[in-house]
C-alpha cells in the first residue's frame, strides 16, 4: 500500500501536473475551465469507467449500488479534499464559477433524490436528463469564460486609455511649467502572448542582478526546467517567490477580470505577461543535446540522462530523511514512468521519443485492459493494431525529425500525450489500491456497503487528493477547487447518465431503491455543498482554515452516523 501511494503521488506530482500546466498555457484557458474539463476528466475517469463496468457487467444492475461509490467519493472530495486544498493554501475563490459548480451539483443531487423517492426503477429519460444537464453545464462554463474574456479586454483597453491620457497630461504640464526633466524610469520589454520571446532589456542595476540570478538558476540541469520563478508587478518590484501573488490595491472586480494581467513573470532571461503568465513561463524547455549522428556516444548518454530515475543533486541535498527514503522506493516506479509517460519538462531526445512511440500505445491498452481484447470475432488482439500505430509513428519520427533539433510542436504534443499516459497510470494504480483495500475489508469483515462508502471511496479519491494538492503547490488553487467540485459533479452526471443510458438501450431492468446508509450519504453530501455555498460569502469570498475545519467536522459526523446506523443504534422508520 505504501509503494502504491508513493507511485500515484509521483505520477500526479511529477508528470500529470506539468502536463496540465502546459495545456492551460497552450489553450489559453482559465483555471476554472481547466479544473472542470481536464482536471475533472483526469480525476473522474477511474470512477466513471468503474461505474460503466459495474453496470454493463451485471444482467440486473442496481442504481443504488452503482451510485453508492460515486456518492461516497463525492462526499470525501467535497469535504476532505477541499479542506486539504484550503489548509495547503487559503485563497480567494473565483466567485461565479465556484457558485455555479455548487448549484449544478445541488440540482443534480436534488433531481436524483426526487427519482429515488417517486420511482422504484430507472427509466430512459432519467440518465438522458443527466447527460443533458452535463451538456448544459459545459456550455455554461465556456459561455462564462467568453464573457469573462470580453470584459477583461474591455478593462485592459480602459486602463491603456487612462495610461495614455495620464502621460499626455504629464507632458503638457511639463511644457507649461518648464519643469526640469524627470529621471529616466527603467523600462522592461514585456512578452506579449503569441510573439517571439524577447530578452529582458534592463537599465537599473537591481534588474541586472535579477537577470544574473535567473541565468545562474537556469544552469542547474539540462534535463528539467525549474518551475519556480520570480513574480514581478508592473513597477519592476519583486513581489515574492510564491508561485502566485495577490492583487494589492485593486477592487475584487478588477482583480478577477485582470487575473494576472497586471503582473509578469521573469524566468530564464525572459519576461512573460498576460493571463497565463505562470504557465507560459513554465512552458520553457531546456535545449536538446547537440548530437551529430547516431554513431555518436552522445546518443546513449542523452538517453541515459533522460531515463535516470534518481532525483537531481540539488533536490537530493534539500530532502529530509523521509523524503530520501521515499525517493529510494520510487526509483523503479520512476524509471517505468519515464519509459511510458512523455514528460514535457525534459529536453528533446529522439531516441527516447522512438521508445515512447512503442511503449505508450502498448501500456495504454494494457492499463485499460484492452491489450488482448479482439475488436471482432476472429480478429487478433488490439495489441497488434497498437503495434501498427507505433510503427507508423516511429517512421514519421525517423524521417521528419532530427537528432539535435527540437521539433516545432514538441512541447504541445508531449503535454497532451503526457496527460493521457498519466491518467492511464493513475487509473491502473488506483485500481490496484481498490483491490488491496477490498482485501483488507474482507479480512476485517466490514460490510460491503460501509466498505464501498468509506474505504473504497477513500482509495478511489487518493488520486484526486494528490493531483489537486500538487496543482495547488504549483500556484493554481482555483483550478484545484474547480476540480474538487467539478470532478465529483462530472462523476455523478456521467457516471449515472452514460452507463444507465447504455443499459436501458440494451433493454435491462434497473431497480432503484434507497436504503438508510444511502439516505445518510445524500443528506451529508447536500450539507457539505450547502456549507461551502454559504461559507463563501460569509468569509468574504476567501476560503480560510476555519472553513476547512467545518468540512472535516461534517465528514467525521457522517462516519459516526454510518457506524451508528450499521450497529443498529440509529434506526430509520
Amino acid at each position: 500500500m505504501l509503494i502504491l501511494f508513493i507511485m500515484v503521488s509521483s505520477a500526479a506530482d511529477d508528470f500529470f501536473s506539468p502536463s496540465i500546466s502546459s495545456i492551460v498555457a497552450h489553450l489559453r484557458i482559465s483555471e476554472s475551465v481547466a479544473g472542470v474539463t481536464f482536471m475533472a476528466f483526469g480525476n473522474g475517469a477511474p470512477d466513471v469507467f468503474g461505474a460503466i463496468a459495474s453496470v454493463l457487467s451485471s444482467p440486473t444492475p442496481k442504481a443504488d449500488l452503482a451510485l453508492g461509490e460515486l456518492f461516497g467519493g463525492g462526499l470525501f472530495v467535497t469535504t476532505m479534499v477541499v479542506s486539504t486544498i484550503i489548509l495547503t493554501s487559503p485563497f480567494d475563490v473565483e466567485v461565479f464559477s465556484t457558485i455555479r459548480d455548487l448549484l449544478f451539483y445541488l440540482a443534480a443531487l436534488s433531481f436524483l433524490g426526487f427519482c429515488f423517492i417517486f420511482y422504484n426503477r430507472v427509466t430512459l429519460w432519467m440518465p438522458l436528463t443527466f447527460l443533458g444537464m452535463y451538456l448544459l453545464y459545459v456550455l455554461t462554463v465556456f459561455g462564462a469564460q467568453a464573457v469573462h474574456n470580453r470584459k477583461r479586454k474591455a478593462l485592459q483597453k480602459e486602463n491603456s486609455t487612462k495610461s495614455v491620457k495620464s502621460q499626455m497630461s504629464r507632458r503638457s504640464r511639463k511644457s507649461i511649467h518648464s519643469v526640469a526633466p524627470m529621471p529616466v524610469i527603467p523600462e522592461i520589454e514585456v512578452q506579449e502572448q503569441g510573439a517571439p520571446f524577447p530578452e529582458i532589456s534592463v537599465v537599473t542595476g537591481a534588474i541586472d542582478k535579477l537577470k544574473d540570478h535567473m541565468a545562474e538558476k537556469a544552469q542547474t540541469s539540462r534535463r528539467y526546467t525549474k518551475r519556480a520563478s520570480f513574480l514581478m508587478n508592473g513597477d519592476g518590484n519583486v513581489n515574492h517567490l510564491h508561485p502566485y501573488a495577490k492583487h494589492i490595491g485593486l477592487s475584487r472586480r478588477e482583480s478577477e477580470l485582470s487575473n494576472e494581467d497586471e503582473e509578469f513573470v521573469v524566468i530564464h532571461g525572459h519576461v512573460f505577461q498576460g493571463h497565463e503568465a505562470r504557465s507560459r513561463a513554465a512552458s520553457l524547455v531546456p535545449e536538446p543535446m547537440k548530437i551529430s549522428s547516431w554513431q555518436s556516444k552522445d546518443v546513449l548518454t542523452d538517453l541515459i540522462e533522460h531515463l535516470d530515475p534518481r532525483p537531481d543533486a540539488d533536490d537530493w541535498e534539500e530532502m529530509n530523511i523521509i523524503s530520501k527514503f521515499m525517493a529510494y522506493i520510487n526509483v523503479a516506479p520512476n524509471f517505468l514512468f519515464k519509459l511510458t509517460i512523455p514528460l514535457n519538462e525534459q529536453s528533446w531526445s529522439k531516441p527516447l521519443t522512438l521508445i515512447h512511440s512503442f511503449t505508450c500505445p502498448a501500456f495504454l491498452l494494457f492499463s485499460l485492459q484492452f491489450f488482448l481484447r479482439a475488436p471482432f470475432s476472429g480478429s487478433p488482439g488490439l495489441w497488434l493494431y497498437g503495434l501498427a500505430v507505433s510503427i507508423v509513428i516511429a517512421l514519421l519520427l525517423i524521417f521528419f525529425t532530427e537528432l539535435g533539433v527540437q521539433p516545432k510542436y514538441y512541447k504541445e504534443v508531449y503535454s497532451y500525450a503526457g496527460f493521457i499516459m498519466s491518467i492511464a497510470w493513475i487509473y491502473l494504480i488506483s485500481s490496484e489500491v481498490v483491490n488491496v483495500v477490498t482485501m483488507l475489508g474482507v479480512v476485517s469483515r466490514v460490510s460491503h456497503e460501509v466498505l464501498g462508502l468509506t474505504i473504497l471511496a477513500w482509495s478511489n479519491s487518493i488520486g484526486d487528493l494528490i493531483a489537486d494538492v500538487s496543482v495547488v503547490k504549483q500556484g493554481y488553487p482555483r483550478m484545484a477547487m474547480a476540480a474538487a467540485i467539478g470532478g465529483p459533479l462530472f462523476n455523478l452526471l456521467m457516471g449515472f447518465g452514460l452507463p444507465f443510458t447504455i443499459a436501458k438501450l440494451q433493454g435491462k431492468y434497473i431497480s432503484m431503491t434507497i436504503n438508510p446508509t444511502y439516505r445518510l450519504l445524500i443528506l451529508f453530501l447536500a450539507i457539505s455543498l450547502l456549507a461551502t455555498l454559504i461559507g463563501i460569502p460569509v468569509q468574504k469570498f476567501r476560503l480560510q482554515r476555519p472553513h476547512a475545519a467545518v468540512l472535516i467536522s461534517i465528514y467525521v459526523a457522517f462516519i459516526i452516523f454510518v457506524l451508528l446506523s450499521e450497529t443498529g443504534v440509529l434506526v430509520w422508520n
